[in-house]
Parts: structure tokens; sequence; C-alpha cells
């Protein structure tokens, strides 16, 4: 491989430029840095408050596939009163309550 001399002097006077300006560019790039830490930080109490909001949307529907399943035994055993005979709901006088 032969050595290319304009190759070789665009590349040392880059890392120079760079080298150069290093002091006047960290300013720029922690700026940057803490910019794009923020952002990520933000952008994790999204998803996070998200995900806590899917999981109290999910504890709702399990509670009411819960109560959708223990309604029909709720159903049966209201639906008798100790004699066998059917008492409708609501119908009955309650212990204590004056008639009127």
């Amino acid at each position: 491989m032969k050595f290319h001399t304009p190759s070789f002097m665009l590349g040392f006077g880059s890392a120079v430029v760079v080298m150069g300006t290093a002091r006047r560019l960290k300013p720029a790039v922690v700026e940057i840095g803490a910019l794009g830490l923020h952002l990520a930080r933000l952008g994790r109490a999204v998803v996070e408050r998200q995900r806590e909001h899917a999981e109290d949307l999910w504890a709702e529907v399990e509670d009411r596939a819960r109560h959708l399943r223990q309604a029909p035994r709720r159903a049966r055993k209201g639906a008798t009163s100790g004699n066998g005979k059917h008492v409708p709901s609501g119908t009955g006088t309650q212990v204590g309550a004056a008639p009127h």
C-alpha cells in the first residue's frame, strides 16, 4: 500500500482541528448530554405512567370479570327463602324497621 501524502495531511489537519476545538466544544457536548439524559428520564416517566394506567385498567377488568363470575351464584343464593319459596328482592320488611 502506497503512502498517500494528501490523505495523511487531511487526516493530520482534522486531528489538529478536533484537538484545538475540544476545549470550546466540551461545554456544548456536556449540555447536549444533560439534555439527552433529561429527555430520557422524562420518557421513562411517561412510560411508567402509562404502564401503571394499563395495570389499573387490567385490575378493573379482572374485578369486573370476578363480579360477573360470582353474579349467578349470588342470584341462586338469594332467589329462595329459607323455606324454599321464591322471595322477590325488595318486597320483604327489614328486621327492626317500623311498618308503614
